[in-house]
């Protein structure tokens, strides 16, 4: 019975966080402990989260697409950098303190703070980028596609928040154009760790259908509520992550 419970859990668990996900981010921040919480080890649950975090792409890839949200003038781009950063970031799982990691994540988050909030119409409208500006922010994606590649827990703030600063889209634009390199990503380091012997099939698959339910219902929701609720809504979280990461 135990079990069954645990199962139903991580349903639930996937489809929540991946409704985040979705919307704006974010949501490893809550599968990732949740894992850690039912028993798996660390490398384990982060593992096991990039079965999930598939379900998560293609349920809102889904939505996404239908509604003409993804820039795919930068799709072919963001997904090289997705596949070697994903492939740097999986093949240093194993060695890396995620602790120390996430901190700065933490830290990183907190700075970012004043600029998504004080910036208006950053997220809201699009913005035109100078070329200097986009190569800066090129290198700032790629470093967040090997963070992500091994961990994944709050990139997708920061990734979000990349896209909007450094390449002017819009917040949902910036979401829902990152689902395709994020998929990549997420498919690339799950060989790599199922090659490692770390994957959770149990709980994978289940977690999987859930952020698949959960991925579509938040880019639904992000799409119908619209930018500026989307914009409110990320540095709320942006807020609670930053404090999750650094005090809990």
């Amino acid at each position: 019975m135990e079990l069954y419970i645990t199962l139903f859990l991580t349903f639930l668990i996937g489809v929540l966080a991946s409704f985040i996900g979705a919307i704006v981010g974010g949501g490893g921040l809550l599968s990732i402990p949740f894992l850690m919480f039912i028993g798996l080890p660390p490398q384990t649950a982060i593992a096991t989260n990039k079965f999930g975090s598939v379900g998560l792409s293609i349920g809102s890839l889904i939505k996404f697409k239908k509604e003409n949200k993804i820039v795919w003038s930068y799709v072919l781009f963001f997904s090289i950098l997705s596949i070697l950063g994903g492939v740097i970031g999986a093949n240093i799982l194993l060695k890396i303190n995620e602790t120390y990691l996430s901190n700065i994540i933490g830290i990183v988050l907190l700075v970012l703070l004043p600029f998504v909030f004080l910036k208006k119409d950053l997220g809201i409208k699009n913005k035109t980028s100078s070329n200097a500006k986009k190569v800066i922010g090129s290198f700032v994606y790629f470093l967040l596609m090997i963070f992500g590649g091994f961990f994944g827990g709050g990139t997708g703030i920061l990734i979000i928040s990349t896209l909007m600063y450094f390449f002017g889209f819009k917040i949902i634009e910036a979401n829902a154009t990152d689902m395709v390199p994020w998929f990549l990503l997420s498919i690339i380091s799950l060989i790599i760790f199922m090659i490692y012997g770390i994957v959770n099939y149990y709980v994978g698959f289940i977690l999987f259908f859930g952020m698949l339910l959960g991925g579509y219902i938040g880019a639904h929701t992000a799409i119908k509520k619209g930018d500026k609720f989307v914009k409110n809504l990320f540095i709320v979280l942006i807020i609670i992550s930053s404090i999750k990461i650094l005090f809990l």
